[in-house]
């Protein structure tokens, strides 16, 4: 039954990319159906796209005063929010962004079945649902954030590099920095092509095996040093070669197209500096408290994690590392970005979203691979002799290991998704903070400064409340930038370590007219309540708002 379903959804990829597709859509629509969002950004591009179906693209952001937004805002996710712009005309805007944002990431999940039917990829369709029950991947997707839309453009990148479609990569390169901040990604994509492309190619160009000849003893010094400059002048040749050269251009060529034909050129060049180098890659998170996402995983919930696709591509590793000399350049270069990802999700843990897939790309193309070399097949048909004769030549051994790979693939893959679900439904509430912002919007003047308790408050204070500006938001960097003393102060006051001069701060420093803190900052409320500078004029059960005197 199992063959005739699959051979039928094989011969039908049409339908069945539809199939997948309303599975996919059904499937995280389930996850997301809470009326919560669990990412406090996605209120900001629910804003956003709101702000984009009324007004256009959006240039002046003074909403964050004491931030470097103020005069270097842009909209690095400018795209997406005009794809989400009708979803939150049609519906309640919350509840159209989700929906929009459901539906860019079925068709993403489909675009990767897709991917692997172009890669000639056996069982495309199983891959595909694998991937959907890798819980960090299907979590970071539902987030009403642009990670679908960058994981969308990267696929096709992957595709468009091995097939070295130049003028297609100068199009989406281009389109990429107009969609996500992280547009750089895929120019590293085209790096680790050229250099795992040339690094095989310098490897054929040497005539024998130079690496034994550098560990034999026996051979004289100038015949490993003249086989090490060969190799390496063949592959310094490779990397410059007109093909590389090529691709590397037309990559680098769309991303500076497209930041220089750009609604916020050339501001966007500061933005992108501090975005790139200052929050990416240097982060502040020993300075300042930055978003969970920038912190490394713990070691056992890192493996724990991506228990799945770790599953699978350590198997494809052993698998490579046995055969690496039969493989093409397309399952090196897949290893070598799954490499990647693995790396920099140890370093930060908001890379998950991207080393699920790129495993599931390696081990789907390994195992592919593998069945084409007749090494393999030859020590394959040997293994399973093995493992017949050791486990399953006694019928109560058979059914024992089926019944016991039953239930714990059962429930891993029904823990899964519930864990997704759980940590979804867990989020924040639609109206969260909806009521303080109705009493500010009702009672204070357009540009009232509020001075709030943490930076991830602005995106919900923004979405319920843009008549107001706010003290920081989007990340902390932008404000610690800005102005580091300031950040310091603020931060001081909000954790309830800064109280004598307190009242000076926020009013001349600040200049705030009222102060709105949620009922987990207690120190702060406490030693607001102790000073009758700031007068009580709203409370309810998420937050408090003074007046400042």
């Amino acid at each position: 039954m199992f063959y005739k379903i699959n051979n039928w959804l094989n011969s039908n990829k049409a339908i069945t990319g539809l199939l997948l597709f309303l599975l996919a859509f059904t499937f995280l629509f389930w996850l997301g159906s809470a009326p919560t969002l669990s990412d406090p950004d996605s209120f900001y591009h629910a804003k956003m796209a709101e702000l984009i179906g009324q007004k256009g693209v959006i240039k002046d952001f003074p909403y964050l005063p004491f931030t470097t937004l103020k005069d270097g805002y842009i909209d690095h996710h400018l795209l997406y929010h005009f794809y989400l712009a009708p979803f939150v005309i049609i519906f309640p805007p919350l509840v159209g962004a989700k929906i929009g944002h459901l539906l860019l990431a079925a068709l993403m999940i489909w675009f990767f079945y897709h991917l692997l039917n172009q890669l000639k990829i056996s069982g495309a369709i199983w891959y595909t649902i694998f991937l959907l029950f890798i819980e960090p991947f299907i979590f970071r997707i539902s987030l009403v954030k642009a990670q679908p839309l960058s994981l969308l453009i990267l696929f096709l990148g992957f595709y468009l590099i091995i097939r070295r479609r130049y003028w297609w990569l100068m199009a989406l390169s281009f389109i990429y920095v107009w969609s996500y901040g992280g547009w750089f990604l895929i120019f590293v994509l085209a790096v680790i092509y050229v250099l795992v492309n040339s690094l095989e190619d310098a490897f054929l160009q040497s005539k024998q095996n130079w690496l034994l000849k550098i560990i034999n003893f026996k051979q004289r010094r100038t015949d490993w040093s003249n086989k090490l400059y060969f190799f390496s002048f063949s592959l310094l040749k490779n990397i410059f070669s007109q093909q590389n050269l090529k691709l590397i251009f037309s990559v680098s060529g769309g991303l500076v197209l497209g930041l220089v034909i750009n609604p916020y050129f050339p501001t966007n060049l500061e933005f992108y500096w501090i975005q790139v180098v200052k929050i990416a890659l240097v982060n502040y998170q020993g300075v300042i408290g930055v978003g969970a996402e920038w912190y490394p995983y713990k070691t056992l919930d890192f493996f724990l994690n991506n228990l799945l696709p770790f599953s699978l591509s350590f198997v494809a590793l052993a698998i490579f590392l046995n055969y690496h000399q039969k493989f093409d350049t397309t399952v090196k270069y897949a290893l070598a970005l799954f490499l990647i990802f693995v790396l920099v999700t140890i370093k930060a843990r908001r890379n998950i979203e991207y080393l699920g897939p790129f495993a599931l790309i390696f081990s789907a193309l390994t195992f592919s691979r593998s069945l084409m070399i007749k090494e393999f097949r030859d020590d394959w048909q040997t293994f399973k002799k093995i493992i017949n004769k050791n486990f399953f030549s006694n019928w109560y051994v058979k059914i024992w290991l089926a019944m016991l790979s039953a239930v714990l693939l059962a429930a891993v893959f029904y823990q899964m998704p519930y864990q997704a679900k759980k940590s979804l439904d867990r989020g924040l509430s639609y109206n969260y903070l909806k009521s303080a912002s109705k009493y500010l919007t009702d009672n204070s003047e357009v540009g009232d400064i509020i001075f709030h308790s943490d930076w991830d408050e602005f995106p919900l204070l923004f979405y319920h409340n843009s008549k107001n500006y706010y003290i920081a938001g989007l990340d902390p960097t932008f404000m610690y930038l800005n102005n580091s003393e300031l950040y310091q102060k603020w931060a001081d006051i909000t954790r309830g370590q800064r109280y004598k001069n307190m009242y000076d701060i926020i009013k001349n420093d600040f200049q705030a007219k009222y102060v709105l803190a949620t009922l987990d900052h207690q120190e702060f409320i406490k030693n607001l309540d102790n000073n009758f500078y700031f007068a009580k004029v709203y409370s309810d059960n998420e937050a408090v708002i003074y007046k400042v005197l």
